[in-house]
């Protein structure tokens, strides 16, 4: 009887000893924490690597599959930029020679000076001698002829970039470049420099429109012939303005038509104070380049008596959210439908051509 217990207790998984139970204990509490690293490996690798992941989404044939991609991805590369782990990855690309350009949102190149041949100096319409030549006469596309355009900015710029792309959809007619990098700007030349930048991927391109919108971390100290200048004095609004100018100058030089657009009002009074010094940069001096124009987006996401809106009506009369929580980015896929079909209007608008 003893031995037939001994037996149905060691089927049943008895274990007086306690021995067994303890293994069993141990397996499991070892297999949860190799779980647990893991996943926060994962996590850490995701942190530091959402950027990247963004932008081969980004890069990805528009469809369901890319759009889940990117709406999972976009906060998780706000947290990444907010806290600068994509900083850390993009120093250590730099620091291994890893700058190609033909990955979606082009290069971090070195800090350099503005390009040869661009001054940055600004040109008055019918001024002689000196007024820029401004490019060719933009036609509409077609399949046998298609158009390229290429969207550049910063993350402001990607969330347009998006917008934009939703309106073209898969049109054969258009090839659409999303070269928009997230955490960079005008300003801070050495982390990233835009006019360097965007004179390669002009001549590499040779896109027929650029579409342009900066200044969410524009608004920050640089340096000008090794002296710091603070934003909003005279010696930064110089600085700045030439390096807006020999952008523009660029584009144009490369046969493309530009249309920067103008930032959008912020939640922060102060913040928007900020972005519309920037936008009178950007207005004077689309004004005073054949081929460029200024698409002014502050009243598109206002109320109607001139303040901040995180929502806004639809046609149908329904409130769509447009902004993020952050009260700086534009919020998709309402914000960004938004922005895009309002661009995508004033470009056949201002140039005469249909998309």
């Amino acid at each position: 009887m003893a031995n037939a217990e001994t037996v149905t207790a060691g089927r049943s998984g008895t274990d007086p000893s306690g021995r067994f139970a303890f293994a069993e204990k141990h397996r499991f509490t070892t297999a949860g924490h190799a779980l647990l690293i893991g996943l926060l490996c994962f996590a850490l690798w995701l942190a530091f690597d959402a950027r990247q992941l963004y932008n081969s989404a980004n890069a990805a044939p528009l469809g369901v599959r890319r759009s889940v991609a990117m709406s999972i991805l976009r906060p998780i590369t706000r947290v990444e930029e907010f806290f600068g782990f994509d900083r850390v990855v993009n120093g250590g690309n730099r620091a291994l020679g890893r700058t190609d350009y033909g990955t979606p949102g082009g290069a971090v190149v070195p800090p350099a000076s503005l390009p040869k041949g661009s001054t940055g100096k600004r040109h008055k319409k019918g001024s002689g001698a000196t007024k820029p030549v401004g490019p060719p006469p933009l036609v509409s596309p077609t399949v046998a002829k298609p158009m390229t355009i290429m969207d550049i900015g910063d993350s402001i710029g990607e969330d347009l970039g998006y917008g934009v792309a939703e309106q073209i959809g898969s049109d054969p007619r258009i090839h659409m470049l999303q070269n928009s990098v997230g955490d960079t700007g005008i300003s801070n030349a050495a982390y990233f420099d835009w006019p360097v930048t965007l004179e390669h991927e002009v001549t590499q391109s040779r896109p027929q429109i650029v579409i342009a919108m900066f200044g969410a971390n524009d608004w920050q100290s640089f340096l000008v012939n090794g002296v710091p200048v603070q934003p909003g004095t005279h010696a930064w609004i110089v600085a700045y303005t030439a390096r807006v100018a020999a952008m523009m100058s660029e584009a144009t030089a490369a046969g493309a038509h530009v249309m920067w657009v103008g930032l959008p009002i912020m939640s922060t009074p102060s913040f928007s104070a900020h972005m519309k010094v920037l936008n009178l940069i950007y207005a004077h001096e689309a004004h005073l380049y054949p081929g460029v124009a200024f698409a002014p987006t502050w009243k598109l996401f206002s109320t109607a008596s001139g303040q901040y809106a995180e929502y806004l009506p639809d046609r149908s009369g329904n409130l769509i959210e447009v902004r993020d929580p952050d009260g700086i980015h534009i919020d998709p896929p309402g914000g960004t439908d938004l922005i895009g079909a309002y661009v995508v209007h004033r470009i056949e608008a201002v140039w005469h051509i249909t998309l």
